[in-house]
């Protein structure tokens, strides 16, 4: 964090969160906190998403006045969202998960940004596949029987219709990101096995403590994941250098 004074009135705060390679600009003046890499957009002072509810990680830019009254028939927010392992705790108080994101094992600076459609009443990825994969998992991970104010309906469901747009198909190998991404969807299934083993007349199921109701924990995640993973590896002989040993 860096001062500067520009002059009497005005004293600017540099702002650098290092570990995901951003900065930002405080005005004293303005009380703006401006973004660097969106020099059109401040950090909203009201943080609230009305959906990803539990999500105890991002940023929610919204559009600087000027910028704003230009555009009041097109409004738009972007969120920031740190990549890493998702994990999610059973919150007592509000009966909700609490969703976390582990960044210990990550060594980019890798985030993604998701855009707020008032118009639509969803958020979008500005990356695919890989931001489709991520932005699935976030809703999977908040997700609760009762819908999201925001999209209107409840994150898994949400997150399905994500895992089934054409953004998140492809036949070209994924990379170790989108593997990685897609190996955390399919941890949100259970684990079904045979009991006893070496019979098959009834089954045991694990569930995840990963603080989503069971009800949310659907046995599809892991199915369409896999189907996902299959499809993008249909035409691998294509790109023998894309493929990772």
């Amino acid at each position: 964090m860096m001062c500067e004074n520009t002059s009497q009135s005005d004293t600017i705060i540099h702002i650098h969160l290092t570990r995901l390679g951003l900065a930002f600009e405080y005005n004293s003046r303005t009380t703006n906190i401006t973004s660097r890499e969106y020099s059109d957009m401040c950090i909203d002072e009201d943080q609230w998403l009305e959906t990803l509810t539990g999500l105890t990680f991002g940023l929610l830019l919204s559009p600087l006045s000027v910028n704003n009254h230009e555009m009041r028939h097109h409004p738009y927010r972007k969120l920031i969202v740190p990549f890493g392992t998702i994990q999610g705790k059973r919150n007592k108080d509000t009966n909700h998960p609490t969703v976390t994101i582990d960044r210990l094992s990550v060594k980019s600076q890798q985030y993604f940004v998701f855009i707020l459609n008032d118009r639509l009443k969803m958020l979008q990825s500005t990356d695919s596949p890989t931001g489709w994969f991520y932005l699935s998992l976030l809703h999977a991970m908040t997700s609760h029987p009762l819908p999201d104010e925001y999209t209107g309906m409840t994150g898994m469901k949400r997150a399905f219709q994500l895992l089934k747009s054409a953004g998140s198909w492809s036949d070209q190998p994924f990379n170790e990101l989108c593997s990685n991404i897609l190996g955390q969807i399919a941890s949100i299934s259970p684990i079904v096995n045979y009991y006893p083993e070496h019979l098959t007349c009834m089954e045991k199921i694990d569930w995840n403590s990963n603080g989503l109701p069971y009800s949310m924990q659907h046995f599809g995640y892991y199915l369409i994941a896999q189907k996902i993973l299959n499809s993008s590896q249909l035409f691998n002989f294509i790109y023998p250098s894309m493929i990772s040993h």
